[in-house]
């Protein structure tokens, strides 16, 4: 079901080539979300840390593919699945509709700050006895899997999303080229804050922001290969703006689309 392979295509950006990463397609974007993180998460799913005979709850935000994937692969490993999400009038029901093709059960939360939702969940998980994943899944398999899959391609320099962030938390320590771009889609803040917790202090490491807000889907650019337009469009972008800064073999990671 997953596409454990996917390709590497190359781009000409402003007479540069840009080698880019299709993570995008380990889903196909119909049974499966088209995103990057499928094959960790199922890692851990198949871990055996976790207990399928309690029921697991995740939080699935607004442009989150968190639902979808774990209504998918946790009903396939044999979990009793709940998506939380917060029920707000901009919520997508798209998103509802697509959890509610699985056998899960859907639980709507007051809507707030990301924070105080997850609080919530959590507070729902404790008083109902489930057990849950960390958000952003930032579990060791999880970091460990982006560590050693980084080892293993041979570029100068990385350019990727920095989210919650998490999955480049991984990527950093496995990456063995000269540079590292993070494009955030939250604060540089956010994303020095998270480094600073796992002790990554790593001259190659650059975090730059875009003027877009997050959920602004960019209609107006376009990219010549599918990217998720809260996170991988705007990074894609930085890279068209910023073509000047990426020294010798480049990679892009294109995480969702």
């Amino acid at each position: 079901m997953i596409n454990y392979e996917t390709p590497i295509e190359q781009y000409d950006v402003n007479g540069k080539t840009i080698n880019v990463k299709r993570d995008d397609l380990q889903g196909d974007g119909v049974v499966l979300p088209p995103w990057a993180k499928l094959t960790p998460i199922e890692m851990i799913l198949k871990s055996g840390e976790l207990d399928k005979s309690i029921p697991l709850i995740q939080l699935s935000v607004r442009a989150s593919y968190s639902g979808w994937a774990l209504a998918k692969l946790g009903t396939d490993h044999g979990y009793d699945v709940k998506i939380a999400y917060p029920n707000s009038k901009n919520f997508p029901q798209a998103n509802v509709d697509k959890w509610n093709e699985f056998d899960v059960e859907v639980i709507p939360l007051r809507p707030n700050m990301t924070s105080i939702v997850l609080a919530q969940m959590k507070k729902y998980a404790r008083e109902h006895e489930y057990q849950f994943l960390p958000y952003g899944f930032e579990h060791p398999i999880y970091l460990d899997y982006w560590e050693k899959k980084l080892v293993t391609y041979d570029y100068d320099t990385l350019v990727v999303c920095a989210g919650t962030p998490v999955t480049c938390l991984g990527m950093i320590r496995g990456f063995r080229g000269k540079e590292i771009h993070l494009v955030a889609t939250s604060s540089e803040r956010t994303v020095r804050k998270r480094l600073a917790k796992y002790g990554i202090e790593d001259d190659r490491v650059h975090v730059h922001t875009t003027p877009f807000d997050f959920y602004d889907e960019m209609t107006e650019f376009e990219t010549p290969f599918p990217c998720n337009p809260y996170w991988d469009k705007k990074v894609f972008w930085w890279i068209t703006k910023n073509t000047e800064k990426l020294r010798g073999n480049t990679l892009y990671w294109n995480i969702g689309s």
